[in-house]
């Protein structure tokens, strides 16, 4: 994954759902998730159970069981599964990881803003572009890790979901995403890097402006439940 060829941008915006989440973020606390934590995350917009992965199921969330055919034919017998994961050949592991959203040029980021609020909360920070890969050497260098990072990207076909494809229903979002080392499939831990630099990288911004091509205009501002649109 490299963001050298990812989606254009001007900047990244990352929403925090509580003000205390916001603020340890400003001191210099970055958080990196695990996609196993987003599998079994049952909160609208965060979780998703085919994060990273094909297919996955498991007893005690729920859901329709899926069903395995021999090459015969018959269906096999899985009464004992606890969980099934299906994931692509090429990622035998996940990473931690961490979810910014893309503000680019004419990419519909307003047609998503109130939306985005509701689901991930009001408090925000922008990353500028041209700090994106100072942010990961940053990561990087603190943590021991290898760091790679670049926009999502979507599908309509469940073989294509991996660790940089989310189905399209999740398009929305327009995700951009760090990467942080390897962990296991199952891992739910999350990392947490304390970053002092962190702050100097982030734009100075307390409110947003933005118009679309038709010439609507839309503000919010850290912290406010709603957007305005003029």
């Amino acid at each position: 994954m490299d963001g050298r060829n990812s989606q254009s941008a001007f900047a990244l915006i990352k929403f925090f759902s509580k003000k205390e989440y916001y603020l340890s973020f400003l001191a210099g606390t970055s958080v990196f998730g695990t996609p196993h934590f987003y599998r079994t995350c049952e909160d609208i917009g965060r979780g998703d159970r085919n994060e990273s992965c094909v297919l996955f199921w498991d007893r005690k969330l729920g859901g329709v069981k899926p069903k395995f055919i021999r090459p015969d034919g018959i269906e096999m017998a899985e009464d004992g599964l606890e969980s099934i994961l299906v994931h692509p050949l090429n990622e035998q592991y996940d990473a931690w990881m961490q979810s910014w959203a893309i503000l680019g040029p004419h990419n519909d980021f307003e047609g998503s803003l109130e939306r985005m609020q509701k689901e991930f909360g009001s408090f925000f920070v922008m990353l500028p572009a041209n700090r994106i890969e100072e942010y990961a050497h940053l990561v990087e260098k603190v943590s021991g890790l290898k760091v790679s990072f670049g926009a999502v990207n979507y599908s309509d076909d469940p073989a294509e979901r991996s660790l940089t494809v989310k189905d399209a229903s999740f398009s929305y979002q327009k995700e951009f995403r760090f990467f942080a080392g390897t962990c296991s499939k199952g891992e739910l831990e999350s990392k947490f890097f304390e970053l002092p630099e962190l702050r100097d990288l982030l734009l100075n911004c307390q409110s947003l402006k933005l118009v679309s091509p038709n010439g609507v205009v839309k503000y919010c501002s850290v912290g406010r439940g709603h957007t305005v649109t003029v």
